[in-house]
């Protein structure tokens, strides 16, 4: 009886002593201790898990500007690479951090989609964007044609350039050297790369001050200084917008690679940087565009104040009012 009293106390105090010993080692010091991370990738999105003992929270830093908290947390990526990702586990005096480097090899499909993969010429491999867009010495590159003067139907209209159309041969070469390039990236950059002479439309041209008395044309090639100090390539940014056919009746399909796509799509480039020739607006509906063609219309209404640059009568007759809605078409070609 004794005996197995003794061995009974024996049990106890050894019981005791290892629970204290295991409270000592999870002792809340007031630091957690270190934060082990755990994540599943999925497309786009990360899903974090973090675990540190004698946390009280936890803050995150997902290196794409997302700062959430919470021991389970969520990050969306718009572009693949490499980030960075750090969860501070936060204790009572101090805290801990733990940093890793996760992969994500999937960027948003709404940024990763079609017009903007042949826009850009966006190389899954290297992560550059390699489309460069140029002017062609070709008939029918450049086109001029009325425009209906409603806004909200002006990216349905027929394709008409009945006023004018150029022949071969007829592009200033200044213009054949021009590179336009629409970035893939975090900034969406779109670079105008117009070397040494900036083309601009006559009538656009006149009014901003580069107008050539000798020499009126259809456009004109200039060492203009509007854009940057006059500095190439010149930035901005740039973003497509995909416009719903209005209704049944007034309907526009868009060549997008190989298919015809209902409505219209639409590039807005940003800081008044124009897509080929500067002119009356800074927004270029796509008309078609393929791996090596880039076709767009664009609003081209002459200037109210024309009539101080030219002769009424002279405007007249080449149906060039100031202040008339036109609109212009341009084929770009994809740099070899």
């Amino acid at each position: 009886m004794i005996k197995n009293l003794l061995i009974a106390i024996l049990a106890i105090t050894v019981l005791t002593f290892s629970a204290c010993k295991k409270d000592e080692d999870n002792a809340d010091t007031g630091k957690p201790g270190p934060v082990t991370i755990t994540y599943t990738v999925d497309g786009n999105t990360v899903s974090y898990h973090a675990e540190a003992e004698n946390a009280v929270s936890y803050a995150w830093d997902l290196g794409n500007g997302e700062t959430p908290t919470g021991q389970d947390v969520t990050g969306t990526y718009t572009f693949p690479g490499d980030y960075e990702v750090t969860c501070t586990a936060k204790g009572r005096v101090e805290d801990t951090k733990e940093t890793i480097t996760v992969k994500v090899e999937q960027g948003d499909p709404d940024v990763f989609n079609e017009v903007n993969l042949l826009l850009s010429g966006y190389n899954q491999e290297t992560g550059e964007s390699e489309a460069v867009w140029t002017w062609v010495d070709a008939p029918g590159v450049f086109a001029d044609g009325p425009r209906e003067s409603e806004p909200d139907t002006v990216y349905f209209n027929p394709i008409d350039f009945s006023w004018w159309q150029n022949e071969g041969g007829d592009i200033d070469e200044n213009a054949l050297d021009d590179e336009y390039m629409f970035k893939l990236n975090q900034k969406m950059e779109y670079v105008n790369d117009f070397k040494t002479a900036f083309m601009i439309n006559w009538a656009w041209a006149a009014v901003r001050g580069e107008y050539d008395e000798g020499q009126p044309g259809i456009w004109e090639d200039v060492a203009w200084t509007g854009y940057n100090n006059g500095i190439s390539p010149a930035v901005s940014s740039w973003s497509v917008e995909h416009i719903e056919n209005i209704n049944d009746t007034l309907t526009f399909e868009t060549q997008i690679g190989d298919q015809m796509m209902s409505g219209a799509y639409v590039i807005h480039i940003t800081n008044q940087l124009s897509l080929g020739m500067e002119s009356a607006g800074y927004d270029y509906q796509i008309l078609k565009l393929t791996e090596d063609t880039l076709w767009v219309r664009f609003d081209n209404t002459f200037p109210e104040n024309l009539g101080d640059y030219y002769d009424p009568d002279e405007l007249a007759n080449e149906g060039a009012n100031p202040g008339e809605p036109d609109e212009s078409y341009l084929k770009l070609a994809r740099k070899k």
